[in-house]
């Protein structure tokens, strides 16, 4: 870490210097488009803190553990790289670094397989909004986090907040000295809403002095990025939407006349296998993250899989447990953007859920699964998925063969009598959240329209080509399909006292 170099910062990361090292500013909020530079700026300011407090123990934050390992890890050690900073020379992950001549923290951890431990004795301790024990015996002296946008904001207090508590009297006057710097994209679903609403919190008078949020798009970053990058990331997005939001940092408008509008956050939950996560830290390959990192599955159920397909096939893993539907998790395949069809679509599903020792898996899917592959042929598309299930070693229950087309209007009650919960009558529903991102865009992007025969789901933009299909209703209908055929039984007596509200 001793040797100097130049690099020229773009206005918004010069922007968060001048405020960290000269501005007093101890919280800040950054809402910074991809390609903005989130990432260098992030592993700049880990640099700083290492460098102002040696010894010192800080908080490394993400949505959950597995997105600390699969994103922010690798693009954190990237920017390092950048900055001269590298893995076991400055560095370690996972493991005591005191024993390859590193100093020894202020506060050494019970543990070290979730600590990164860099040479003069600074630790960040790996802690996720999914695990409440991840903070625990921590007293940090500042917290650094991306992905913000994913964070309970409840649990960000209790995992976090409260452990930015740390007290060493020649470290007070670091810049970074109990600093709280979170950074993420805009917002794409409604449990992201806490973060955005910071940009007001931060300009109340008595924030002022100490909170900042800064808002930046790409364009802001031209000279780091290649000639043209812009115009070509524009052709590539798969939407409109996708680029404004992702790209420009543009915050998408809210669909209030939707089809699911008793859909809250509330409905989204996080339940993974950390003990798992944290057992490959520093050893994990693609492959290490299938099922096993899953708390959710009762595996002594069957596994509910609904499939939509077409030019985009969407499948959605569920469960019916008592009193509850649970949506597991997402497979989608894009044969225009990937070459991928339902048979890939089927291999994701086995590959992930391969650990499972309860193979079995009752399928759903939409009326054109009962449509012939061939003519002067009885195979249907439905009969293929259940062979290439069988011949995977799974037992199948075909529940959709020769099943009639759902009404829109009698899902749109059931669906919202469901996620209402006005009644126990209505089993609960719900969904995981990290496990089915697209499918949360999808339903709560999801029009409405009055049609001939009630309340109908809007599905124009299935039929357009600069949408990201799988933010459009191809995932919504795989969600419905089971949902539907497993209890429209209660549908009768809701129908009575429906007044078919577009918001509520």
């Amino acid at each position: 870490m001793k040797n100097k170099l130049k690099f020229e910062l773009n206005d918004a990361q010069l922007d968060v210097v001048i405020q960290i090292e000269f501005g007093g500013k101890k919280v800040i909020y950054l809402e910074w488009g991809r390609g903005t530079g989130k990432s260098f700026i992030l592993a700049y300011i880990m640099l700083r803190m290492v460098q102002q407090m040696p010894g010192a123990s800080f908080a490394f934050v993400g949505p959950t553990y597995q997105q600390i390992l699969a994103t922010m890890l690798p693009s954190t050690k990237n920017a390092l790289k950048k900055l001269n900073i590298f893995e076991n020379i400055d560095y370690v992950i996972g493991k005591d670094g005191t024993k390859l001549g590193y100093d020894a923290p202020i506060y050494t951890p019970d543990k070290w397989n979730n600590i990164m431990h860099w040479s003069n004795g600074c630790t960040f301790q790996f802690v996720s909004m999914d695990n409440t024990s991840s903070g625990r015996g921590l007293n940090s002296f500042g917290e650094v986090g991306d992905e913000a946008v994913l964070f309970d904001p409840v649990k960000l207090y209790n995992n976090v907040t409260i452990t930015n508590r740390a007290k060493e009297a020649r470290f007070e006057n670091c810049s970074l000295f109990g600093a709280k710097i979170y950074a993420s994209s805009t917002a794409m679903t409604k449990r992201g809403k806490w973060f955005t609403d910071k940009e007001e919190f931060c300009k109340l008078p008595e924030n002022r002095k100490t909170h900042y949020f800064i808002k930046a798009s790409a364009e802001v970053n031209m000279h780091n990025l290649q000639d043209g990058y812009l115009e070509q990331i524009k052709a590539e997005a798969p939407s409109e939407l996708h680029y404004r939001a992702e790209i420009l940092n543009e915050r998408p408008t809210e669909i209030l006349d939707g089809f699911y509008p008793q859909l809250k956050p509330h409905h989204y939950y996080v339940d993974e296998e950390n003990d798992y996560l944290v057992s490959i830290t520093g050893n994990y390959t693609k492959a290490s993250f299938n099922c096993k990192q899953d708390c959710d599955i009762d595996k002594s159920r069957p596994l509910i899989l609904s499939i939509d397909w077409g030019t985009f096939s969407g499948a959605i893993v569920q469960q019916k447990l008592p009193n509850k539907h649970r949506t597991l998790k997402e497979f989608w395949a894009s044969q225009q953007s990937d070459s991928k069809d339902e048979e890939d679509l089927i291999n994701d599903f086995v590959e992930y859920y391969a650990p499972l020792p309860n193979k079995t898996v009752h399928l759903y899917y939409g009326h054109d699964g009962n449509a012939k592959v061939k003519k002067g042929t009885n195979e249907t598309y439905g009969d293929v998925l259940v062979s290439l299930l069988k011949k995977k070693g799974w037992t199948v229950y075909d529940k959709s063969k020769r099943k009639p087309v759902a009404p829109h209007n009698d899902k749109y009650i059931l669906i919202n009598m469901m996620l209402k919960q006005s009644s126990s009558r209505y089993p609960a529903i719900e969904i995981n959240e990290y496990n089915c991102p697209n499918l949360i865009i999808g339903l709560e992007r999801a029009e409405a329209k009055e049609g001939k025969n009630g309340i109908e789901k809007v599905k124009k933009d299935e039929r357009n080509s600069s949408m990201n299909q799988a933010h459009t209703t191809h995932l919504p209908d795989a969600f419905d399909i089971p949902i539907y055929s497993i209890y429209k039984h209660l549908l009768k007596p809701a129908k009575e006292y429906w007044d078919l509200p577009t918001t509520m």
